[in-house]
């Protein structure tokens, strides 16, 4: 059986573990996910909402440790590894064993660079190896599954593009976190060809759907169902393959959530849930 789950955002990383996990169960989901500079912010190690997890009956699905390793700045990537690396490390401690990750450049910062303008194909992914070479095997000792997710804009943006990185190393704690908005706005519309494609190496899954195309302010990530994913076919897949991970609804409709819903992201979590419950 899939698992339901939700991405804690917006007002709800306020929260304190607690409320937030009892939220989660209240709501009907069976996991929260969570993001790793909150829960491993200065002076916490992340073990407050395992806690409050395990209290309320509900699981910790996949922890975000994303940073960006494709910079000019050299020593903002080896940062960048050293801080994935030990939130890699805390998660292992709360017994988290999917960690969710991304290669860089981040296009919505302001200081993100251009692969092809600023910097070389061949740079940007010599980048990304040094770190994975880095990364990788600490989560093997550790037993953690790194699943990477392909984002609009970055160097693995798409399904051929993580796979490449994915295939690189072939390493079985190696695999993806599946969120097919990213590959619908660069026309890949195929869901079930990209879930059977990856197989077992599905480690995660984000839902959310998207119309537009990988330009900034040329797509928008509305209301699930709304947009041009494929859901029907898309958990249809995950069925067949027999994935009995996480479908964890990441909420981004930005302006729905400012102008109907008063800017709170918890008034998200119940009407995705009942969107869910028609797929699994």
């Amino acid at each position: 059986m899939i698992k339901k789950g939700f991405l804690a955002n917006g007002e709800m990383l306020g929260w304190e573990p607690e409320k937030l996990c009892s939220f989660i169960k209240e709501t009907g989901y069976d996991s929260v996910e969570l993001i790793g500079d909150i829960i491993f912010a200065e002076g916490k190690d992340g073990r407050a909402f395992r806690a409050a997890a395990d209290k309320s009956g509900i699981t910790i699905s996949e922890i975000l440790a994303q940073h960006d390793y494709v910079t000019l700045d050299e020593q903002q990537r080896k940062d960048s590894v050293k801080i994935t690396v030990e939130q890699i490390r805390r998660a292992a401690d709360i017994g988290v064993d999917v960690v969710n990750l991304f290669t860089g450049p981040v296009p919505w910062m302001p200081d993100s660079i251009r692969v092809g303008a600023q910097i070389s194909m061949t740079d940007a992914w010599a980048k990304v190896f040094a770190s994975f070479d880095e990364i990788l095997p600490v989560a093997e000792k550790l037993g953690v599954k790194i699943a990477v997710e392909n984002v609009w804009g970055m160097l693995a943006h798409d399904f051929y593009t993580n796979q490449f990185l994915v295939n690189h190393y072939g390493s079985d704690f190696l695999g993806v976190n599946l969120d097919p908005s990213h590959d619908v706005l660069y026309g890949n519309t195929d869901a079930a060809f990209i879930v059977k494609s990856w197989g077992k190496k599905i480690f995660h899954v984000h839902v959310k759907d998207a119309v537009g195309i990988a330009e900034p302010g040329k797509f928008v990530f509305p209301l699930l169902e709304e947009g041009c994913v494929d859901f029907k076919g898309f958990f249809d897949a995950l069925k067949e393959i027999g994935y009995e991970g996480t479908a964890s609804v990441e909420f981004e409709s930005w302006g729905y959530r400012a102008k109907v819903m008063g800017g709170l992201h918890a008034a998200a979590a119940a009407p995705s849930l009942e969107m869910l419950k028609k797929y699994i």
